[in-house]
Formats: structure tokens, C-alpha cells, sequence
């Protein structure tokens, strides 16, 4: 195939680097040029009579006659034309080249453009692509250099082929560090093998494969982004929330104004939808007139090292003409973040930057607050993707909203968690139920608190629970709060009103044993949410700054669920702040204050259970939504917990007395749980039913537990089985 230089026909060698006509006219005329380059320097190297390839050891070289044949019939009457003949046609080849990098378009000159590459280095680019793409082209490589091995051009090879005699040091300094070559990644350089130390013109020159896909015409982002990164224009999808309105209007109009108008071109987005994040960067880098290349970087940093992942990120924005989200920046090491800062704020990487980091760090340029989705929103967004389900019950929709702020990913996930459970239940009909919905959510949103805490399954309902009337009440009343604060809060408008302390908070305060941690139990089965028991010795820690690092852990993975946080025996924890007469006093105090920060601006339901409610501290009560008093049971319901604590399927004989025990024994429940199963198992060891007397031995046995005196008075009539025992 023949293609056109500067007007005249040349036939270059045969292959793939010849046969471009179809590629971008700009890599087709670049490779031509340099493959007739490399011609023509191998000629000037035969016309001068450098002696290349001629030694003893036959086949590890180029021959004269594979030389002949690579360079075709029409190119060996030139060598008799003479050196300054070669040396004249060389001259005019690079002034050529020089034309193309001044005008070339497409992948080429974008590259030129972005990198600010000289003609030389263009050059490179191209011979190195050259090479790689055509076989002929690399033995002509490796016969220019001597070496039958040596098929990727050296940097000597380089500068004798594309500088010549012009300037060889500044074409030498091309290949510094700092160099665009190099600094964007553009070329790589090698040792020479089983060499300790190779000089730079003995370094070979190889192109980034990412670069070598580009100016080859192939779409696609770079190898070792892919895992971690998207290029996408982000259009709204049927499924994706709108952003507020007030928020939309905003973008909007920042996305209307020129991108120079922002100094420094980056924005900051804080906030936990990374949809929302993704729906705000792409509007404004849509108003500049660029698409956006998404990257989650502590995932891929952890991998390359942070300098060198900025270095991938500028260069893939760069050839893309995208600007560059950088997301999960929370997750960085300090001394990262702050690197990064720095690299941000030099304005270096995009030509606009968007960084999505959720939390209060100072970033160059705009700072934009992006707020999770709101109640309308979520119902939406469910209805939405639960369209094609049938028979769910609208107040379904309004519960999940309610209790599950989930993000827009989290809602899409669940949705299809729950047509999953329905197919599953039955493959060939599948019909979504609530439990399938409540689930999935529960699945999205369950927090990772293993270390910290211990999930609580519920088990028990209203039905199990023996308390006051007046405590049951207060119970409920906790449950409405949580079930209806989208209502109060978002619908009717007091959160504008209040800035925290938009969870629920509670006190439950009683003697061990009577139904605090069931209460807790009964709530969260109730609302359909995950309940977490919190481990104080896990949490409380005696090294500075470890007890909020553990508790800010907490609270931060239970926000996206709603979790109920329950801190049991939580006047280790709360209890009345002591006097300052140390430094771990004082320590002891901030810990103290930060947990109450912590707490107000928690959004779901927090229980504090103790054993002595005068030693919290004031100034937790005043914070309290609910203080609930668990009192010791009275004799009627003693006698209801006795009853319930017996399972239908359990032997049992007619003897038993609940009026007796209930009046006779004055305990709590969590005591007369463990005579009924100690009594269980007595029988059970007799192979009989359980009757009175398992009863009255089993209470004899948590009386000496208990350290309590026991009295055959105590016993009454029943006396005898404890003495026949």
C-alpha cells in the first residue's frame, strides 16, 4: 500500500504500520513519516559503510539480503545516490515531521496539545508505536542498532533517527523524569538485560500501552483504572431521585457560567448519595463541556501509591476531555489527603476537579453541601423500582422510607434483593411481600458493628412482655416517635426548627432482670429494625482518643440503618462526670461531651439501660426524649410472667400454683425466667412432666444464687416437696 508524504510516493515496509490508509489521517502520515525516517537512516548507515551485522555469529542478525527485502527493490538504487543524498532526504523527513506536530489533529494532537510535546517527542511516540505494530518495522529496529534482540527502539536510536545532528541535548533532556515523556506517562524507558547499570542512550523506549491504545484509534479507559474508575456523562436515569429543588437551581446556574469563572477549578461535594454526587458532577461538568471520569481512589491508590494514580487520573481526564471526580477521599491516610489537597489546589490535574468527601476537611476552590435523600424522595424511588410488583401496600412504601435512610444505591439494591427472595419462594410466580422488602432493607442497611457490638435477633412482641400499664404506654409512645419523625420532621417542617437532636433518645431504668433489654427487644421487632448491644468494654478504652474513635465508629456505620443503639448498664459509661483533679479526669469528661454530640446527632433511636438512674448525669437527662421506669413486678404481674414463661408444647402437670408463686416469691422476671427452665430440665432428667415440685427446687436453687436466706416458711404448704427433694 502506498501512502502520500509531502507529495511524493514512498513505500515504506510492509505490515500494519504501512497499511493505515483506514486509521486517523494524522497517525497514518505521522507513521508513515517516521517509518520512511527509519528507512532512510538505515540507508545513510549502509551509504557510509558502517560495517552492521557483519560478525561470525550467522542468524543473530540482520543480513544484508532480509535488509533488501525489508526495505524493498525500490529503496536499493539509493544507496549509490551517496551519503548527502540520505543525509538531504533525513532533513527533509523531519522537517516534515515538524509540520505534523505544529498541525496534527485527532489523538496525536491532543497528546501533542495536552503534553505541550515538542516535534521530537511526537516523533517518538510515533516510531514506538510503529514498531509495535509492525514486525518489519522492529527488525529495521533492530538492524539500525546492531542487535537482532534489540527490536524497541533505544533513546540513541531516537535522537539519531528523528533529532540527528540538531540539538541532540535538548532531545536527550526528553527523556528526563520531569519531561512530558515521561512526567505523563507517555513512554516508558528499560535496562538493557544482565547489565548492572545502563546508560540513557542504551535505555530502550517503549510506549504506554494505554497511550498506544489511544493513538491507535481504540476506545477504552487505562488498564489499571478500570477496576475503579467509569467515564460517563451520567444521564438521569427513570430511577434516580431529582435533586432538591433549591439545589438544582443552584447547579444549574453554576453549570451555565464559563469554566474559568471557577479559581480554582475545583469543587468540593460533601454528602452520603454518591448518586446525588454523580447527578451534581455531571451537570457541571456538562455546563464546561466535559464528560466525567469517576474514580474511586483510596481502592486504587491502596494498589499504585498515590503519586502515580494522580498521574494515570490526569492523563486519562486530559485524553478524555473529562473532568476528574475523585471519590471516597474520607478513607485516605492523613498524610494522603493532605498531599492531595496540595495537588488539587495547584490546579494541575483537570481542567475541572470534583472531590466527593463526606465530611468537614477544608478542600481548595467550592465547596457545595450535596444532602442525602429526603423521605419523598426514597418513597419515590421505591415506588418506583417496585412498579412491577403487585399488591404492595402504600403504607409499606411509607414505613420503608420512613425507618431505612438508605441511599439511592441502597434502595436499588434492596428492591432487587426482594424480587430476588420472591423468585426464589416461588420461581415460576413470584410476588414480592413486606417481609421480602423489610429484609432486603435490613440487608442494605445493617451496619458493620461486629467489633464493637453484638446484633440482637428479636424474638419476643408485645404479647410477651409483663409490665405496668403506664410503662407499656410510655413504650409505645417510643415507637410512634420513631415510626412517624418523617411526618413531624421533614413533612411538617420541624427540622428547620431543630438542629439536633432528631433521634430518639431513652433512658429505661430499673433493677437487673426486669425487661429492660426485652423492651429493647420487643421496640426494635416492632419497627422491623436491627437492635445492636453495645460492648462497653470494647468500646471504653484506657489510651486518649481510642473511646470516640470507637464510638464515632458506632454511630457513623448505624446512621445509613437506623439502628437501635442499645448501651446496656450505661451508667459505666454516662455516669455523673467526676471532679477535675487529673489529667485523665479531664480526658475522662471530653470523652463524656463527645458522646453527647455524638448522640444528638444520631438520627435513629438510642437506649441507655441502668441499674441506678441517680448516677446519670444531668446533663444526659436533659437530652432524654423518654425516661422509663422498669419497677419491680407486683403480684398480679408476677403471676403473668409465670404463666407466660411456660411454652404450650411443654409437659406439665395440673399441680402447678401460679397464684402461689406470684404471691409468695417476690423476684423479677429475668429471675423466674431461670427457675422455669432449671425446673424444665429437672424434669426433663426424671422423664416426667414438669409439676410443683421442679418449680419449688428450681426456686430454692436461685434463692442460694442470689445469696437470699431461704426459709421453709417462705414454702407454705409446699414445704414438703422442698424437703422430699
Amino acid at each position: 500500500m502506498v501512502d502520500i508524504v509531502a507529495g511524493r510516493s514512498i513505500s515504506p515496509p510492509n505490515g500494519p504500520a504501512a497499511g493505515v490508509g483506514l486509521r486517523e489521517p494524522s497517525i497514518a502520515l505521522g507513521t508513515a513519516i517516521v517509518s520512511s525516517l527509519l528507512v532512510a537512516e538505515v540507508e545513510r548507515m549502509r551509504a557510509s559503510g558502517i560495517p552492521v551485522g557483519e560478525d561470525e555469529f550467522r542468524g543473530l542478525y540482520i543480513s544484508e539480503s532480509e535488509a533488501d527485502r525489508l526495505l524493498g527493490s525500490k529503496r536499493r538504487a539509493a544507496r549509490d545516490n551517496g551519503l548527502a543524498e540520505q543525509d538531504s532526504r533525513l532533513s527533509g523527513l523531519r522537517n516534515e515531521l515538524v509540520e505534523l506536530a505544529a498541525s496534527a489533529g485527532g489523538p496525536l494532537g491532543r497528546v501533542t496539545s495536552l503534553a505541550g510535546l515538542s516535534s521530537f517527542e511526537a516523533g517518538c511516540l510515533l516510531l514506538c508505536l510503529a514498531a509495535e505494530e509492525d514486525p518489519d518495522i522492529q527488525r529495521l529496529v533492530a538492524y539500525a542498532q546492531d542487535h537482532v534482540s534489540k527490536r524497541r527502539p533505544c533513546v540513541e536510536l531516537l535522537i539519531r533517527v528523528l533529532a540527528g545532528d540538531d540539538a541532540p541535548g535538548a532531545a536527550r533532556a526528553s527523556f528526563d523524569a520531569d519531561a512530558p515523556l515521561r512526567r505523563w506517562r507517555l513512554v516508558a524507558l528499560y535496562d538493557e538485560q544482565g547489565q548492572p547499570h545502563t546508560p540513557l542512550a542504551n535505555h530502550s523506549v517503549a510506549l504506554n500501552p494505554r497511550i498506544a491504545s489511544y493513538l491507535a484509534g481504540e476506545d477504552g479507559l487505562d488498564e489499571a483504572l478500570r477496576p475503579y474508575a467509569r467515564l460517563t456523562g451520567v444521564p438521569r436515569s427513570p430511577c434516580q431521585p431529582p435533586l432538591p429543588v433549591g439545589l438544582r437551581e443552584r447547579v444549574e446556574a453554576l453549570a451555565a457560567l464559563p469554566a474559568t469563572s471557577l479559581q480554582p477549578p475545583v469543587v468540593h461535594l460533601a454528602g452520603p448519595d454518591a448518586a446525588r454526587i454523580r447527578t451534581v458532577a455531571s451537570e457541571l461538568a456538562g455546563g464546561a463541556g466535559l464528560g466525567l471520569l469517576s474514580v474511586v481512589l483510596p481502592g486504587i491508590e491502596a494498589e499504585g501509591g498515590l503519586d502515580a494514580v494522580l498521574s494515570l487520573c490526569e492523563r486519562e481526564a486530559a485524553i478524555q476531555g473529562a473532568a476528574l471526580l475523585l471519590t471516597g477521599l474520607e478513607q485516605l491516610k492523613r498524610e494522603d489527603a493532605e498531599r492531595l489537597r496540595a495537588r488539587v489546589g495547584a490546579g494541575l490535574l483537570a481542567r475541572l476537579v470534583l472531590v466527593a468527601a463526606n465530611g468537614n476537611d477544608a478542600w481548595p476552590g467550592l465547596s457545595i453541601a450535596v444532602p442525602g435523600l429526603e423521605f419523598d424522595a426514597r418513597r419515590a424511588l421505591w415506588e418506583t423500582l417496585l412498579g412491577g410488583a403487585q399488591g404492595v401496600d402504600p403504607t409499606v412504601l411509607d414505613d420503608l422510607a420512613g425507618k431505612f435512610r438508605l441511599s439511592t444505591q441502597g434502595i436499588e439494591d434492596a428492591a432487587s434483593a426482594a424480587f430476588g427472595s420472591a423468585r426464589w419462594r416461588n420461581p415460576s410466580a413470584p410476588v414480592v411481600e413486606a417481609d421480602d422488602l423489610y429484609g432486603a432493607a435490613r440487608a442494605q442497611s445493617m451496619p458493620i458493628l461486629n467489633a464493637l457490638a453484638r446484633k440482637v435477633a428479636p424474638h419476643y412482641r408485645w404479647d410477651d412482655i409483663v409490665l405496668p400499664p403506664d410503662t407499656l404506654e410510655q413504650l409505645r409512645e417510643m415507637c410512634g416517635m420513631v415510626e412517624h419523625r418523617h411526618l413531624v420532621y421533614e413533612t411538617w417542617g420541624f427540622d428547620r426548627k431543630l438542629a439536633l437532636g432528631k433521634g430518639v433518645m431513652a433512658l429505661f431504668a430499673g433493677p437487673s432482670g426486669t425487661g429492660k433489654t426485652m423492651a429493647a427487644d420487643v421496640i426494635a421487632g416492632a419497627l422491623g429494625l436491627d437492635l445492636y448491644k453495645i460492648d462497653l468494654s470494647g468500646v471504653v478504652s484506657k489510651y486518649i482518643g481510642e473511646t470516640e474513635k470507637n464510638l464515632g465508629s458506632i454511630f457513623s456505620e448505624a446512621e445509613s440503618s437506623n439502628a437501635i443503639l442499645f448501651f446496656d448498664e450505661a451508667d459505666a459509661l454516662f455516669g455523673k462526670r467526676s471532679e477535675v483533679k487529673d489529667a485523665h479526669d479531664r480526658y475522662a469528661n471530653i470523652e463524656t461531651a463527645y458522646l453527647l454530640q455524638r448522640m444528638e446527632e444520631y438520627s435513629g433511636a438510642v437506649i441507655l439501660a441502668t441499674n441506678l438512674k441517680m448516677n446519670l448525669d444531668e446533663a444526659f437527662s436533659r437530652r432524654l426524649h423518654f425516661v422509663i421506669d422498669f419497677p419491680l413486678p407486683e403480684e398480679d404481674d408476677r403471676r403473668r410472667i409465670w404463666m407466660s414463661m411456660l411454652p404450650s408444647d411443654l409437659p406439665r402437670g395440673d399441680d402447678i400454683d401460679f397464684v402461689f408463686l406470684a404471691r409468695q416469691f417476690k423476684m423479677t422476671g429475668g429471675n423466674i425466667r431461670n427457675i422455669v427452665l432449671a425446673g424444665a430440665f429437672s424434669a426433663a432428667s426424671e422423664g416426667a412432666p414438669m409439676g410443683m415440685a421442679h418449680l419449688i427446687r428450681a426456686t430454692r436453687r436461685e434463692y442460694q444464687k442470689l445469696g437470699r436466706m431461704v426459709t421453709e416458711a417462705e414454702f407454705g404448704p409446699y414445704v414438703g416437696l422442698l424437703r422430699g427433694s
